[in-house]
């Protein structure tokens, strides 16, 4: 990475393999018989005056088994575990490039805000050959994991042809609830738990990805929203929320005996 002024250079020099580079650094390539790791860690964080503030984390691992390498459908054997929870296992395909997941045949939107490989649904698609200083906008149609429908914008801060490798900076803005949010927010005050209901305003995120032919090496990610939280006499009281996530690849190692 640290090479990257040459290597934008090689990109400007040489279009044609730069392009099929390009495709490769966000296009998945499977396979079979390779597995792949990640660990991940997910944290919430509100403020509202007047209540303690109210921290959860939650983190795991995840194993992933490639079975099937087509290309429009690549299946892979995932074995997970959150940490404190069993452990879980199961089928999972890609469709769409990325933009459908499915686990144990059942289909949804990828609205996950970070995981395997790359999401065109939150990324979209770059225009053209990939090169350093390069940006795109998303329109994000629907709510997702760490954010509601809105716009952002995707930057390439580094880029190597030669192993096919890309670092993308995402920042976006908008507003309404996230997918999957709760209705109420639990919050303490003098030793007390109350389920309160709540508001979503604005949120904005930012991070940055890199990608190795389509796969996440690592990824961070921030997003920070205002909340309005109405009391049980009515008044509303305005705080703020953030959440992030980290997402690294792993080696994949033999379980320990025992």
């Amino acid at each position: 990475m640290h090479l990257k002024n040459i290597l934008s250079l090689l990109a400007l020099t040489l279009p044609a393999a730069a392009s099929a580079s390009a495709a490769s650094a966000l296009t998945p390539t499977f396979t079979r018989n390779t597995t792949f790791g990640t660990m991940f860690s997910r944290a919430t964080d509100v403020r509202v005056p007047g209540f303690d503030e109210a921290v959860r984390r939650v983190s795991g691992t995840a194993t992933y088994a490639v079975i099937d390498v087509s290309s429009a459908r690549p299946r892979l054997r995932i074995d997970y575990r959150y940490d404190g929870r069993p452990p879980g296992s199961g089928m999972v395909e890609f469709h769409d490039a990325g933009a459908t997941s499915c686990f144990n045949g059942a289909c949804t939107p990828n609205t996950d805000a970070s995981g395997l490989t790359y999401n065109p649904r939150l990324w979209g698609t770059p225009p053209g050959a990939l090169r350093v200083g390069q940006r795109w906008t998303v329109d994000i149609a629907d709510p997702w994991e760490l954010g509601p429908s809105g716009r952002q914008i995707v930057t390439v801060t580094a880029y190597d042809p030669l192993s096919r490798t890309v670092t993308l900076q995402r920042e976006g803005v908008g507003r309404g609830g996230w997918f999957g949010q709760p209705g109420t927010l639990a919050l303490t005050r003098d030793g007390k738990t109350q389920a309160l209901t709540y508001q979503p305003g604005r949120t904005r995120w930012y991070g940055v990805t890199t990608f190795r032919d389509g796969l996440v090496l690592s990824d961070e990610l921030m997003s920070e929203r205002s909340v309005l939280v109405e009391l049980p006499n009515g008044k509303r009281v305005s705080g703020v929320e953030r959440q992030y996530i980290l997402l690294d690849a792993t080696p994949v190692r033999r379980p320990m005996p025992g």
